[in-house]
């Protein structure tokens, strides 16, 4: 079949199928052969095989990638755990030239480049936290055609240095990852993503690939119309999962029910918590009552995050307490239960948070936790996020101030930014100040790396008879150069994320004396070497502007603001909702056809509980107040057994919305 398939007319074909086939022959491997695109005959499921150890696609990546290979503009919009990255990174080794990736997370970046490299794909990332060599290096290698996929973020992509390489770059695909950006419609807008159709006319016209989990129908079309992409193949999967059931929860003790909720589902889980302290209280009380628990935020050192997520990764068990800085990039498929102590502010954060449950398949759970404080909170937020444009002016130039950083100075530079000692300085309020931050970073002033997870990178700037002399002159330096050669392939060639208390234990000595290796190597000229960032960083896309010279779109961040405002009232919305199935109300809300109720979430087992037997209403409820006057929950459910506590808890709300009731420190007290 092989030889058939070689003899076949191939036009077009790259090196790496041919170099894929000779591979397949010499190891005696068995390729399945697909027929067809056009004349060709691609071995779709061989590299997958090979690359991945999958045999078969999930549905529609087959479908993606055979149009991507058809140089067709493609949109392919799939749910949290749908295998987007495969779409293209596999038509990269079948495509002639370089599979340009913009995603906008440098740690995205990174844990993408890593896995690559580790599959022997030849892939890299620029970004803003690398030296202007490092960047030169990488660019120059993508032009030698040395990589199949080079990752960057779409501010790059504006940068002089990008643009004076781009003629000499011989790109196939653009990837445009987490697409929904570009739409000032969606939740995580950046006005970078706009420009990104302006580089395609510097590559051809290149086909383009753009991929998200989450576009209503409006996000749909201003992906489309602002990425020009023309007459593009949509592939959309449904937003509903068949093996992942919703619940909404009131309730006024929320520690107490989280415990309840991850002691009853001895399992891997997430609780989502809005606050870095909140995430450290959570976990401490689950311990508590013991439940094992990790935590994860942007404030612990990056060396901590690390190990707390590969201990959690590797775990069957534990529960990780985390802020949204626990998202992207997680691939455990075995996530049984993930809960939201806090209300997102949207539901389409609150969808990509809560898929992070199930990849595998499996039955699994999310479970939202409200009380009315979080439909206050919610209310309240678009102002924080949104504030008006003389505070963000203030905040601009504050900023600069701290980092002192000159008027008419800072364009293309890098600094360490750490937010929170930033606000406490001048005694900021934090939600509000942390908003106008992002927000001067949409408005293409700076780039904020909250989490600055940038691993330490090291490439090799030596040929082996330097290393040959240094073994003879340096032996621990040798020690250390050899190792990391051996640990690390693609280290000689580009630069190359290192985990170096990993490389510590594996080498068996203390982390600061690799450190000084690393340095010593560096001084030598022997490698280009950046160590990871331990704290934010605040990248300057151009130079510090005086007052009159800050020009702010108010009229765009007016109708990001009135987006925002929708946005909270569909949360709220999908939170009160009690009788319409859980996925029915997901899929109105991503323009889906309604389909049926699932049959397993809180709104289904209620309308199901509701129809087996007539049980005690709202009117008995009020009828026991009125006999109390005060009473507390855990009495009002002892007292009616056989009603379920959800249906309990939704009377006493709805009688409290009729200031028939008030609620305070889980007591409900009567005030008719």
């Amino acid at each position: 079949m092989l030889s058939e398939a070689k003899d076949t007319e191939c036009s077009g074909v790259s090196f790496a199928w041919s170099k894929h086939l000779r591979l397949c022959e010499q190891r005696n491997r068995r390729c399945f052969v697909i027929k067809k695109l056009s004349t060709k005959y691609i071995l779709l499921k061989a590299l997958l095989q090979q690359y991945w150890q999958y045999s078969t696609f999930r549905p529609p990546q087959e479908e993606i990638i055979s149009s991507v290979l058809q140089k067709k503009d493609t949109l392919a919009i799939l749910p949290t755990g749908a295998g987007k990255s495969v779409c293209y990174q596999l038509p990269s080794l079948a495509l002639e030239g370089l599979t340009l990736v913009i995603s906008p997370l440098v740690s995205l970046m990174q844990d993408q480049v890593m896995q690559l490299t580790s599959r022997e794909i030849p892939a890299a990332y620029i970004h803003s936290g690398m030296t202007a060599q490092q960047i030169d290096d990488v660019l120059n290698k993508a032009c030698d055609n040395a990589l199949r996929l080079l990752y960057v973020s779409p501010e790059r992509l504006q940068s002089p240095s990008f643009i004076s390489f781009s003629e000499y770059l011989h790109v196939s695909l653009i990837a445009v990852d987490e697409a929904h950006c570009i739409s000032q419609w969606g939740h995580d807008f950046r006005p970078s993503y706009r420009k990104i159709g302006e580089i395609r006319s510097f590559f051809n016209n290149a086909p383009i690939l753009a991929l998200t989990a989450s576009a209503n129908k409006k996000v749909e079309q201003d992906i489309l119309e602002q990425l020009g992409m023309r007459n593009a193949a949509i592939f959309r999967k449904s937003v509903v999962r068949n093996n992942l059931f919703y619940t909404v929860r009131y309730t006024e003790s929320k520690p107490v029910v989280a415990a309840e909720l991850f002691s009853h589902a001895p399992a891997s889980g997430i609780l989502y918590c809005r606050s870095r302290r909140r995430c450290v209280e959570s976990a401490l009380y689950l311990q508590s009552r013991n439940v094992e628990s990790g935590i994860y935020h942007a404030g612990l050192p990056k060396h901590e995050r690390d190990a707390a997520q590969r201990k959690w990764t590797q775990s069957q068990s534990q529960i990780m307490c985390a802020t949204t800085a626990f998202g992207m990039g997680i691939d455990k498929p075995d996530v049984r239960l993930v809960a939201h102590y806090d209300a997102p502010d949207s539901l389409e954060a609150y969808y990509q948070e809560a898929g992070r449950a199930g990849r595998d398949g499996k039955k699994a759970d999310a479970v939202l936790l409200y009380n009315e404080g979080d439909i206050r909170r919610l209310q309240e937020s678009t102002e924080l996020h949104y504030p008006p444009e003389a505070y963000l002016r203030q905040v601009y130039q504050w900023v600069g101030d701290y980092l002192k950083m000159p008027l008419g100075a800072g364009s293309d530079e890098l600094q360490s930014f750490d937010a929170l000692r930033f606000i406490g300085n001048y005694k900021l309020e934090t939600l509000k100040a942390l908003s106008a931050i992002r927000l001067l970073d949409r408005e293409g002033l700076w780039i904020w790396n909250e989490n600055a997870n940038i691993y330490t990178t090291v490439q090799f700037t030596t040929d082996r008879n330097t290393l040959n002399y240094l073994e003879r002159t340096e032996p621990a330096l040798h020690y250390i150069a050899s190792s990391l050669l051996r640990l690390y392939g693609s280290i000689f060639y580009y630069p190359t994320a290192i985990r170096e208390f990993e490389v510590s234990k594996i080498l068996r000595i203390e982390k600061q004396q690799l450190d000084r290796g690393l340095d010593r190597l560096a001084a030598l000229g022997i490698i280009n070497y950046q160590p990871a960032e331990t704290g934010g960083t605040l990248y300057w896309v151009r130079e510090r502007l005086a007052d009159r010279n800050l020009v702010l779109d108010t009229a765009r961040i007016n109708r990001l603001r009135k987006a925002q405002e929708e946005r909270v009232t569909q949360m709220i919305a999908y939170i009160r909702e009690e009788r319409v199935c859980r996925n029915i109300v997901l899929a109105r809300y991503f323009g889906e056809e309604d389909g049926t109720a699932c049959g397993n979430c809180d709104n289904c087992r209620r309308n199901i509980q509701k129809n087996k037997e007539h049980r005690p209403g709202k009117e008995q409820v009020l009828q026991l107040l009125q006999r109390k006057q005060t009473i507390s929950l855990a009495d009002i459910y002892a007292h009616f057994p056989e009603v379920e506590r959800e249906v309990l808890t939704a009377y006493i709300r709805q009688l409290s919305d009729e200031r028939q009731c008030r609620i305070s420190s889980g007591k409900v007290i009567f005030a008719g």
